[in-house]
C-alpha cells in the first residue's frame, strides 16, 4: 500500500518538479504618542501596516526563471526637514515587480558558461509622498525607472 500511494504522489508532483514559491506576509499595527500625552496617537514612523513578498520560480536543466513582487502599504515617514528638524510625512504604497531569466550551459564547448537577464521595477513604480496622506495633494515623486541587467559568468 505504501509503495502504491508513493508512486501516485510522484505522478502528481512530477510535472511540478523544478517549480517553487517563496513568500512572506506581515500585518502590523503600531501606535505611539511622540509629542506627548495630549497629542493624538500615530503609527511608528517607517512601519507599513501591510508588507508582502512573493516569488515564483523554475530551475531545471540549466534553465532558471523567476518573477517576484514586493509590496508595502502607505506609511508615515520621518525625514530631515528644513533647518535640520525631523518632519513626518506620508509615503504612498508601492508594489515593485522584478523578473529574471538565466541559463547555465551543462555540456559542450560552452560548458561552465552561465547567462543572466534581469529586469527590475518592470512597471516603473514610483516612490511618492503626499501631504497628510491625501492622494490629491502630491508632495514628492521619485521615478527610478526600469533597470535591465545582463550578465555572464564562466566557471572553469
Amino acid at each position: 500500500m505504501y509503495l502504491e500511494s508513493q508512486s501516485r504522489l510522484q505522478r502528481l508532483w512530477q510535472p511540478l518538479e523544478g517549480f517553487g514559491f517563496v513568500g512572506s506576509y506581515s500585518d502590523t499595527s503600531s501606535s505611539i504618542q511622540p509629542l506627548g500625552p495630549t497629542q493624538p496617537n500615530e503609527p511608528l514612523p517607517g512601519l507599513s501596516e501591510k508588507v508582502y513578498n512573493a516569488s515564483l520560480y523554475y530551475e531545471r536543466y540549466g534553465f532558471s526563471a523567476r518573477v517576484s513582487q514586493r509590496h508595502r502599504s502607505e506609511f508615515l515617514g520621518e525625514v530631515q526637514g528644513f533647518g535640520g528638524d525631523r518632519e513626518r510625512i506620508r509615503f504612498g504604497a508601492e508594489s515593485v515587480i522584478d523578473a529574471q531569466l538565466g541559463y547555465a550551459f551543462q555540456a559542450g564547448s560552452l560548458e561552465g558558461l552561465s547567462l543572466l537577464l534581469q529586469m527590475n521595477n518592470i512597471r516603473n513604480e514610483p516612490f511618492t509622498s503626499t501631504f497628510d496622506g491625501n492622494s490629491n495633494t502630491p508632495r514628492q515623486y521619485f521615478g527610478y525607472g526600469r533597470t535591465l541587467l545582463f550578465g555572464a559568468n564562466y566557471r572553469f
